[in-house]
């Protein structure tokens, strides 16, 4: 069952909003005073500007500035004045989610930015149209005039507004969602802005590819992404990026239920949010907190903490975050089994939800109160809600709604003896619930497969520019030999007595010729290394791609096989048989997660998509929080893990690619470590290199295996010891990942008494 809302950060460009400060008001009274003694042709310009500045005081103040600087512009025919003023009433309308009227008043402004070639003005214009058509959910119009924008930008070569417009256009894909087109789209924005040194820009889109990683439980790249946009907003010491960070980093945590964590976060966020008097940061951070106590089954305080939320979004007259409050406060109740409160709060909630015409939370409501006339018996009700739910989340395309709408009409047609429309409905739901996970594997494989391509297109570049280089030089020998030809013949018409200088002519053609036959075969055989590198990368291709076809096969026959034998059986099974079942789906699960993780990670270091970036890390904190993450596994086979690493070991190596490894060499110590066995994970250090260790006393490797780890021509994988799967995949991406770091792994195993894997990392000079 859905339980409360999390509330990410996207960015924190509204909360001028809210922190209204005293220079702006500054502004205004400056523009004000200088308008009384201003020629009519630049009032126009000042009663412009002061419509924008009062954007965030005063609408209706705004609105008038901007009729002013209209009608003031007609009286002297100032074509710019006028266009500028139309776009300023448009925005006003847009402010006020009066879309037709806006759109009608930014269509005017175009047509005076066209006549007079405004290129700038005309881009901005279409950024208008787009915001307006995304506010109501028209984003495939959006697109159409956000791509608009960005081909006027490019005409004008504008760096910084064609890096805005590709944000843009990704964060409009974000919304769809279309997460393929959103990360490609956010890329090609990141890497403008890096060439433009723009480091607030690019803060903000590594906060953004963080919240898309989040979404599809790509939770290690999620931290990635906010912990690169926390050390951009660290360096130039803007903090309310930092809160946002800490919050958002705190959400991750969150969803791989490491609540103490998350905790520590959403407190560091929320201390933050206070100093600055940052209102609405807080009400979201005091939302979270409550999630988190709420997951881990303290109750009262959650309900304190929504409480909290409550009154700060009231104060604030925030109608989504009241909703959200309420939602959640009567989430609580229904838990607590005090049916009256959590109806008037879930009520409260569905009606402000309808107020604002918020459709996606207003299904989540419908499905809510369903539950919870359900758990009081009153299937009609139940039952009316959960029309309304379903209808809603089909009409949004919303799957997690529906899904959870088809699981309490399972739920309720049990009940009421039904058995026959519960498992059409449970059928409903598993189908939605695999469509579902089918999506979030697409869109990993369409992230490999777009990364892929790119790198292949750069080749093929690359070869068609061997290509034209080989051709000039053939036309420049061809012309040398002309010139050559015809400088002969005048030589020997004119000046023959002078045969000592065409000698000597000569001579020095020939050294030139083959100089340039030289650069010839240089060329050439650039071009033949070219093509065996391009076969070597299309020969990856297909083994990468034989990995995929063969090794995703086996846990999606498990999951098939195990789920069918459910759903067919159901009735028929013993209790322990579904508990065993259930297990073996889960595990066939996990490790088809972990190895589209392992799949992402190689795909991205063959294809140089990883960048090394080296820096200081404590690496007992890291291996602490990668133990954290392998506890259930090791714990399930009574595994005893200890870190004999020193608490104050600092490395100078990459935090992700350290973790990667360490991530992956665990695994598979759990794995083939016999119940009951230990794993030691230590470290030597040398005057070059520091060696990093994970010995286990397991079940070891023959020297004939050996020579097959680490290589992908070498299809070799074994079974755990309680018959775990695996791909060898992990090593694979091991050994690039150290080679990229200029480190070394290599084993040390004896058959029957277990493993130690060691790699070795450079001591920074």
């Amino acid at each position: 069952m859905h339980k409360a809302k999390l509330l990410l950060f996207l960015s924190f460009y509204f909360l001028s909003t809210i922190l209204y400060s005293q220079n702006e008001r500054k502004v205004i009274d400056s523009l004000l005073n200088v308008l009384e003694n201003t020629e009519e042709k630049h009032k126009i310009d000042i009663l412009n500007e002061l419509s924008q500045e009062y954007w965030r005081f005063s609408l209706d103040s705004s609105l008038y500035f901007a009729n002013e600087a209209l009608n003031l512009a007609h009286i002297v025919q100032d074509k710019k004045g006028i266009s500028d003023a139309y776009n300023r009433i448009g925005n006003v309308y847009s402010f006020q989610n009066e879309n037709e009227l806006a759109l009608e008043f930014y269509q005017k402004c175009l047509d005076i930015r066209i006549e007079l070639g405004n290129s700038k003005g005309i881009s901005n214009v279409y950024n208008n149209f787009a915001i307006s058509y995304s506010s109501e959910n028209q984003h495939g119009i959006a697109l159409e005039y956000f791509y608009k924008a960005l081909k006027e930008s490019q005409k004008r070569n504008d760096s910084k507004d064609i890096a805005s417009y590709y944000s843009s256009i990704a964060t409009t894909y974000t919304e769809i969602p279309d997460y393929k087109n959103a990360i490609e789209n956010y890329i090609l924005s990141l890497d403008i802005s890096k060439s433009l040194n723009e480091e607030q820009a690019i803060a903000h889109i590594y906060n953004r590819l963080g919240n898309i990683y989040h979404e599809i439980s790509s939770y290690e790249e999620a931290l990635k992404y906010f912990l690169d946009a926390l050390e951009l907003f660290e360096k130039n010491d803007e903090k309310d990026g930092i809160s946002m960070i800490y919050n958002n980093l705190g959400i991750v945590y969150q969803s791989l239920k490491e609540n103490d964590k998350a905790l520590s976060y959403y407190e560091k966020s929320l201390k933050m949010d206070r100093a600055s008097g940052f209102k609405e940061g807080e009400a979201t951070v005091l939302n979270n907190i409550g999630t988190a106590y709420d997951e881990k089954g303290d109750k009262v305080k959650a309900l304190e903490y929504y409480n909290k939320a409550l009154d700060i979004n009231k104060e604030l007259d925030i109608p989504d975050g009241i909703a959200t409050a309420f939602n959640n406060i009567g989430l609580i109740y229904l838990d607590l089994g005090d049916y009256e409160k959590a109806y008037t709060n879930l009520w409260e909630s569905t009606e402000i939800s309808k107020e604002i015409n918020d459709l996606y939370s207003l299904s989540n409501n419908y499905n809510n109160l369903a539950n919870l006339f359900l758990r009081q018996k009153q299937y009609n009700e139940a039952k009316n809600y959960l029309v309304l739910a379903s209808e809603l989340a089909k009409k949004l395309n919303v799957k997690e709604w529906l899904a959870e709408s088809y699981e309490l009409y399972s739920k309720l047609y049990t009940e009421q003896n039904d058995y026959k429309k519960a498992m059409e409905y449970f059928k409903l739901y598993s189908e939605t619930k695999d469509s579902i996970f089918e999506k979030a594997s697409n869109n990993s494989m369409a992230e490999m497969k777009i990364k892929y391509e790119t790198e292949f297109l750069e080749t093929e570049n690359k070869i068609l520019k061997k290509d034209n280089e080989i051709h000039l030089l053939e036309l420049r020998r061809q012309k040398n030999i002309k010139n050559y030809w015809i400088a002969f013949s005048i030589l020997i018409f004119a000046l023959a007595g002078l045969g000592f200088n065409q000698v000597r002519l000569k001579k020095k053609t020939n050294i030139l010729l083959k100089s340039k036959n030289k650069q010839l075969n240089d060329a050439n055989e650039k071009l033949v290394q070219s093509e065996n590198n391009l076969k070597d990368l299309n020969a990856t291709k297909d083994k990468f791609f034989s990995i995929i076809a063969h090794d995703l096969k086996n846990p999606f026959q498990s999951l098939l096989g195990f789920s069918e034998t459910l759903f067919n059986q159901l009735d028929d099974l013993e209790k322990d048989d579904i508990v065993e079942y259930s297990r073996l789906i889960y595990e066939s699960s996990q490790n088809l997660f972990n190895l589209l993780g392992n799949l992402l990670q190689w795909a991205k270091s063959q294809l140089g998509n990883i960048n090394v970036s080296p820096k200081d890390i404590n690496l007992y904190d890291s291996l602490d929080d990668i133990l954290s993450l392998s506890k259930i596994l090791a714990t399930k086979k009574e595994i005893t893990i200890t870190n004999q690493v020193p608490k104050e070991t600092v490395i100078f190596a990459d935090k992700h690619i350290v973790s990667t490894l360490l991530r992956n060499l665990i695994s598979n110590a759990i794995k083939f470590t016999n119940i009951g066995g230990e794993i030691i994970i230590s470290l030597e250090k040398t005057n070059k290199e520091f060696i990093i260790s994970v010995k286990d006393n397991g079940k070891g490797i023959s020297e004939e295996n050996i020579s097959k780890l680490f290589k992908i021509d070498q299809e070799f994988s074994t079974k755990g010891t309680e018959n775990e799967t695996g791909t060898g995949l992990g090593l694979i991406l091991c050994k690039e990942l150290i080679t990229q770091s200029n480190g070394e792994i290599f084993v040390e195993s004896v058959l029957g008494k277990g493993s130690n894997f060691k790699f070795t990392l450079p001591v920074k000079k």
